[in-house]
């Protein structure tokens, strides 16, 4: 179990990528503002996120989003949320597993209904008002509003 204590960590922005049909959003978080320096290659946590997003867009997705690598204090977790039907969010989260070859992959948690910590939260309050301002105060998703989106990160501490 985590300690009561509160220490800000590091948020980085990185480019977008595209997953199965979508573009998200990539944001590393760090417990340990060294571990920033070690952000991985875009092409595997490209295919970590596929793992999670392994079917196509559905009815009602929309084809943006975002994700969250947190490198916590207690582990690691990949987040993966996708907006749906206007203003509703889709989300995954994933803790990382090691196998015996040392790969890593993400697999889905024990505790399945939990959501985000008080770290992902901030970033998600972030998000909310990204789309908010980029797509909902238009009321449109045309290339226009999806790119402002695509462009609004954050970077920063929480």
């Amino acid at each position: 179990m985590n300690q009561l204590t509160y220490s800000p960590r590091l948020v980085t922005a990185h480019p977008p990528l595209e997953v199965c049909g979508r573009v998200l959003k990539v944001y590393g978080m760090f417990a340990e503002p060294e571990r920033s320096a070690i952000f991985p290659d875009p092409q595997w946590l490209q295919q970590q996120a596929a793992a999670v997003l392994s079917e196509a867009p559905q009815p009602g997705d929309h084809p943006v989003g975002f994700l969250i690598l947190h490198y916590g204090m207690d582990g690691n977790y990949l987040l993966v949320s996708q907006w749906y039907d206007a203003n509703m969010l889709k989300h995954w989260v994933r803790g990382s597993t090691v196998d015996a070859g040392g790969d890593t992959t993400f697999t889905p948690l024990a505790q399945r209904d939990l959501i985000a910590c008080v770290w992902e939260l901030e970033v998600i309050r972030f998000e909310r008002d990204a789309w908010v301002n980029t797509v909902l105060a238009q009321g449109r998703l045309d290339q226009a509003s999806r790119d402002a989106y695509l462009a609004t990160t954050f970077s920063g501490w929480v």
